[in-house]
């Protein structure tokens, strides 16, 4: 019997079938999450629902079919489920990915626009693709660095990356009237005056936009400068390389008992502190597997010669010695660099930390160091020798006494030996000093000065004079009022107070602890927003290439670069990915379900 109403069909559809349909959906996009979250493929072979567990199928069905056996709702539901709408096509995962790709970037927008500062510094590393991130402060005034995209464009000069990143920020829905500052490896393609991307970024957007040379990669050419800053060393860095390949070969890893040898790769930025700490860690090992081979009829010739050459290279004390200085002035240029790589840093604390990094590396230039390193590596050579003495009993020939010469007044060949490795540790020393001061000093001074202001303990602080560059940048009004004020009640409470946790006052110490106060000052909390706004580094875009590196298998060479983005933005912000499993969870279903003519209805209309 028909009844007329003036409802639709799909308005009689049972409520508990669409939870059923809601549950089935939301199942397949926390399967979804979980393979972006982790760089996994989804596709096998095959993706059809009738392959699931077959050899081939992929991870996207296999991770089904086990969902399946451990939910029993789950299981119970499918049945009901039409054979035309299981949803585990790579067509609808793709929609998925891209649905969820789209409320990850919708939110890092929402970020920018609610936090009070709204300013940003785009970070951009180019290497076929463009990676760009945006660096600001959050609501809680919390630095925050976001992976926008990857982005791809059709040419690789200056012109065609600057067009592509303003593109890319405003498709976001961003303004670029907030982007304050610009980061860029020294490539000359985004560094250079002229027509490098920073120069034309400024002109294309009509105002100054300064740009900061990553300090990764300006620390990582200081230590190229160390490596090649004299003969003896680059010659240290080539055996190290020739021992790396020997320990290599089959036949001599079965014998060598040591650390593995690290590969050393001059774009790594801690690569060659890793390769010199691994051979002195492993140096007596290193020295009994070259004697095994050399001495061993049963390795080929070539082999033979090549274990000689490298032990006669190894077992000079100039070898020990080059090495140790190399880790001594590199260990103390680690710290640095991993600590650039914070998104915390901000460009005032990134320029105390290199400064604060070259006073030490001063401090190693006396006499007591040199010698505390050369008796070690002496002592080194010593225990070597006398574990490879010769088994001949020398004797001096009587006839020769004679003419034995038993002193000289000339110097001795110790001596010599010692004043030159000294000449060449002083020199190290000076080469990498002068570097720093090179790379580091001159560039944004103005900037840096203004940063220094804002300090406390600075002599100038709250100078309006000195803090004004910083202003311009973000189109603020200079009040002096209002830094008169500031700097009386800041002065007043650091003087007798310390910020919490024994610290000391920083600019972000400040800016946490007086905030409240200060929002009535618009031009002074304004300083300290745009100061930790400026970053140092590009190493959170260097990140995000691993990301590309790991998601980038052998399943997706053909995949579109769209998708690939999306993939790569959902495995690198994870802690917005996994909201999709949760609070991001009934927006997405409601998404996908007015995304097209789904055949499953999850709502009413």
């Amino acid at each position: 019997m028909c009844i007329e109403t003036d409802s639709e069909i799909t308005t009689l559809v049972h409520k508990d079938q669409l939870a059923h349909n809601r549950y089935y959906v939301s199942s397949i996009i926390d399967i979804v999450t979980f393979l972006a979250i982790n760089h996994l493929p989804f596709r096998g072979d095959t993706d059809a629902w009738d392959s699931a567990g077959q050899t081939g199928s992929g991870l996207f069905l296999s991770l089904f079919e086990f969902t399946l056996e451990k939910y029993p709702h789950l299981a119970k539901i499918i049945p009901a489920i039409p054979r035309n709408a299981t949803y585990t096509s790579h067509e609808i995962q793709y929609v998925i990915i891209e649905l969820m790709s789209r409320q990850v970037t919708e939110h890092i927008v929402e970020e920018i626009g609610n936090t009070q500062s709204k300013w940003m510094e785009p970070e951009i590393q180019q290497d076929v693709k463009i990676s760009i991130v945006l660096r600001f402060l959050d609501e809680t005034y919390a630095i925050k660095e976001r992976l926008l995209t990857i982005a791809t464009s059709d040419a690789g000069d200056a012109k065609t990356l600057t067009q592509t990143l303003i593109s890319e920020i405003r498709k976001a829905g961003l303004t670029t009237d907030k982007i304050i500052s610009q980061v860029y490896d020294g490539a000359s393609l985004m560094s250079g005056k002229l027509g490098g991307v920073q120069a034309l970024l400024q002109d294309e957007l009509g105002r100054e936009i300064p740009y900061v040379h990553c300090f990764n990669h300006q620390l990582h050419l200081v230590i190229v400068l160390v490596m090649s800053a004299e003969r003896a060393i680059e010659d240290l860095v080539s055996v190290c390389n020739a021992l790396y390949k020997f320990t290599r070969k089959p036949t001599v890893a079965a014998r060598y008992k040591g650390n593995t040898l690290k590969r050393l790769l001059e774009q790594r930025w801690a690569g060659h502190l890793a390769t010199v700490e691994v051979i002195l860690k492993s140096f007596q090992e290193i020295l009994e597997v070259l004697d095994h081979v050399e001495n061993t009829p049963s390795f080929p010739a070539d082999t033979r010669m090549e274990a000689a050459g490298l032990r006669s290279a190894v077992s000079k004390p100039s070898f020990c010695f080059h090495a140790l200085v190399v880790q001594k002035i590199l260990a103390i240029l680690e710290p640095p660099n991993r600590m650039l790589q914070s998104e915390e840093m901000d460009l005032q604390t990134a320029v105390q930390l290199v400064n604060s990094a070259r006073e030490c590396i001063l401090a190693l230039r006396t006499e007591e160091v040199f010698m505390e390193l050369w008796k070690e590596c002496c002592g080194t050579e010593a225990n070597d020798t006398a574990s490879h003495q010769s088994k001949r009993k020398c004797s001096v020939n009587r006839n020769l006494n004679d003419y034995i010469l038993e002193q000289t007044s000339g110097a001795r060949p110790q001596e010599n030996q010692i004043k030159e490795q000294q000449r060449l540790f002083y020199s190290c020393i000076d080469a990498v000093a002068g570097e720093i001061v090179h790379r580091f000093g001159e560039r944004n001074s103005k900037l840096i000065e203004s940063m220094v202001s804002l300090n406390p303990k600075s002599t100038s602080f709250l100078d309006p004079e000195r803090i004004k560059p910083r202003l311009v940048l973000t189109g603020t009004t200079v009040n002096e009022a209002e830094f008169v004020v500031a700097c009386q009640r800041i002065l007043k409470h650091t003087e007798t107070f310390s910020p919490p946790n024994e610290g000391k006052w920083t600019i972000k110490t400040v800016l946490h602890h007086f905030h409240s106060s200060l929002e009535a000052m618009p031009s002074v909390i304004t300083a300290y927003k745009a100061a930790l706004t400026l970053g140092a580094s590009t190493a959170l875009c260097e990140n995000s290439f691993s990301t590309l590196k790991n998601v980038f298998s052998e399943h997706r060479r053909s995949m579109l670069h769209t998708r690939k983005a999306c993939l790569i933005q959902l495995a690198f912000e994870k802690d917005l990915t996994r909201k999709c499993k949760t609070e991001w969870k009934d927006r997405l279903l409601r998404r996908f379900h007015s995304s097209g003519k789904r055949r499953l209805q999850l709502y009413y209309t």
